[in-house]
């Protein structure tokens, strides 16, 4: 059994410690349920300018991890394990670097997924191949996470290697299979 330390009650009672893993490690791998890779968050490499569905993209999986249990995004490799980096989104941010991507990135997060949820995600950065990569780790969230875009929220799992919406008559079966011990939507914000 893994440590586990309570976080936030009202978010997940249990969540693991994340510990880093090898970039190389997740590299050698396909994607799959708990791996997905991005080429940029949010620069548009066809369209060579800032593309916010790029960002929107990158919070449906995170929402799906949370949803589902978990798992690794890596941004600036696209899905034949090329290395793209993150020179492009640096040059579209006000700070250049790593920390103006995490920042930006936690703004995204925030308004479009939940700062309660923030803690539940760690973020760091590798260089391979001279280039920056960030490896996004999500640990499974306690309770539903709904991504909020424009005025309406969306709820995503993962199945196999893909992010999937589910309708809205299907998410009260996969919420009491998920999370059977929260049988109310009273018990979900406890």
């Amino acid at each position: 059994k893994s440590k586990r330390f309570s976080v936030n009650k009202n978010i997940d009672e249990a969540a693991p410690i994340a510990a880093k893993v090898n970039v190389l490690d997740l590299l050698d791998k396909d994607e799959h349920e708990n791996l997905e890779f991005k080429s940029t968050f949010r620069w548009d490499t066809r369209q060579n300018n800032v593309n916010k569905i790029l960002e929107k993209s990158v919070m449906k999986t995170i929402a799906a991890f949370l949803n589902s249990r978990g798992g690794h995004l890596v941004i600036g490799v696209d899905d034949n394990k090329t290395i793209v980096g993150l020179t492009a989104d640096y040059g579209s941010l006000v700070r250049k670097d790593a920390d103006g991507f995490e920042n930006h990135f936690t703004l995204v997060f925030n308004t479009m997924i939940g700062p309660e949820f923030r803690q539940l995600v760690k973020v760091w950065f590798n260089i391979l191949a001279n280039n920056d990569i960030c490896i996004i780790q999500v640990t499974p969230s306690g309770r539903p996470v709904y991504l909020k875009l424009e005025d309406s929220e969306h709820f995503y799992v993962r199945t196999g290697n893909v992010t999937t919406p589910l309708k809205l008559s299907e998410i009260e079966a996969y919420r009491r299979s998920r999370w059977p011990q929260r049988t109310s939507v009273n018990e979900l914000y406890k």
